[in-house]
């Protein structure tokens, strides 16, 4: 019988050490952790899997029952804590499955961990009940949100979010800002929808566990984002101030769309031009710093896989021309940069065949000596 306790409740509140085998120490356990948090609904889990190691024992089934425990900080960390203290029980004894038991919601999510070890043979849910009445519900409503409070695992986006926009909202109110609060109160709960959504706080804090490696990897990441957001603006503003010539007075392409927006089709090819031209030099130094700071980061650790990015860095000066004529010839398209966009292309064909034929056959032969 194997309980998980995947947000490690048994560390943090009855200061237990895990793995734990063996009734006795499991019973303990529980107990220890019942006292210290009476509602808490691993203690049940745990109480559960003894019942159930009482029940094939009567029925002489040789079996073991024992508690591994996670982290705190949930994900990556917690399951490979549970994977090394699974791997440590299983070699203490001969054991040919697992009974897993669970109180359901994230210490499931260990199960393929799990299977990848010892054949999962049964999977024991427990369910704790509580009573119907309103009391009783408002009692399980103030145990969440006393964790919404005081976890800061969800106090900082339960309490922390919502303070922020508060406190700045309140502050631009006062200097009569209504529009820039309101701005700004959209600003950040879409980052912290973004933040969240996309886990860029975990993955930010994983890139810096790394040492050098990951203060590289983040630095380019943000700075090439940056660099190319303001590509992007800039090809807007250059876009948005290109004139119709021999338009009195004279009118902008924007203007002219923005009026009739059927003129998107006489005009769109233009607007992409002007556009790729402002933003075309910003937004390749962004991928370049993108891939100049990755390549630094692989070879700090030993150098695998760096070439990919030199080659990213290549493809991209070989690429610049070839759009930034496309972006000309979409302006004001001549027979000279119909010829011109053909060269660039054929000569970065010709630079692509030669880079591959120089640098694939090393990386396959050094693939295979690896290999051997």
């Amino acid at each position: 019988m194997l309980c998980v306790d995947r947000d490690n409740d048994l560390g943090g509140k009855a200061r237990v050490k895990s793995p734990i085998s063996g009734r006795d120490a499991v019973v303990s356990a529980a107990t220890s952790l019942a006292i210290a948090d009476p509602e808490e609904a691993d203690a049940n889990s745990i109480f559960a899997a003894v019942k159930k190691y009482d029940e094939m024992h009567q029925k002489g089934v040789a079996c073991e029952v024992a508690v591994v425990c996670g982290s705190e900080n949930g994900g990556f960390e917690a399951d490979r804590k549970l994977r090394g203290e699974v791997e440590s029980l299983l070699r203490s004894g001969n054991f040919t499955g697992i009974v897993f038991v669970s109180d359901g919601g994230d210490d499931e999510l260990i199960m393929p961990v799990l299977q990848g070890m010892k054949p999962v043979v049964s999977v024991v849910r427990v369910a704790v009940k509580h009573s119907e009445t309103v009391e009783q519900t408002y009692l399980v409503l103030g145990r969440y949100l006393r964790m919404l409070v005081f976890d800061p695992r969800f106090s900082r986006w339960a309490l922390g979010v919502p303070g922020l926009i508060f406190l700045l909202a309140s502050i631009l109110l006062v200097f009569g800002q209504g529009f820039a609060a309101l701005l700004a109160t959209l600003i950040i709960i879409g980052g912290a929808f973004i933040v969240r959504g996309f886990n860029l706080d975990r993955w930010i804090a994983e890139i810096l566990s790394r040492g050098p490696y990951g203060y590289i990897r983040l630095f380019s990441t943000v700075t090439s984002a940056l660099v190319i957001l303001v590509g992007i603006s800039t090809g807007y503003a250059d876009m948005s101030a290109k004139a119709i010539p021999g338009t009195v007075p004279l009118q902008t392409y924007v203007e002219v769309v923005s009026a009739d927006p059927a003129k998107l089709f006489a005009y769109g090819g233009v607007l992409a031009g002007y556009f790729m031209e402002g933003a075309l030099i910003l937004v390749w130094v962004g991928l370049a710093i993108y891939a100049t700071g990755t390549m630094l980061a692989r070879l700090l650790r030993g150098g695998e896989g760096a070439w990919r990015d030199a080659v990213v860095l290549v493809m991209l000066a070989l690429l610049y021309f070839p759009i930034l004529t496309f972006a000309a010839f979409l302006v004001g398209g001549t027979r000279a940069s119909e010829i011109e966009l053909i060269s660039y292309v054929l000569v970065g064909l010709a630079a692509i065949f030669g880079l591959t034929s120089l640098i694939y056959p090393r990386i396959r032969t050094r693939g295979g000596a690896v290999s051997e």
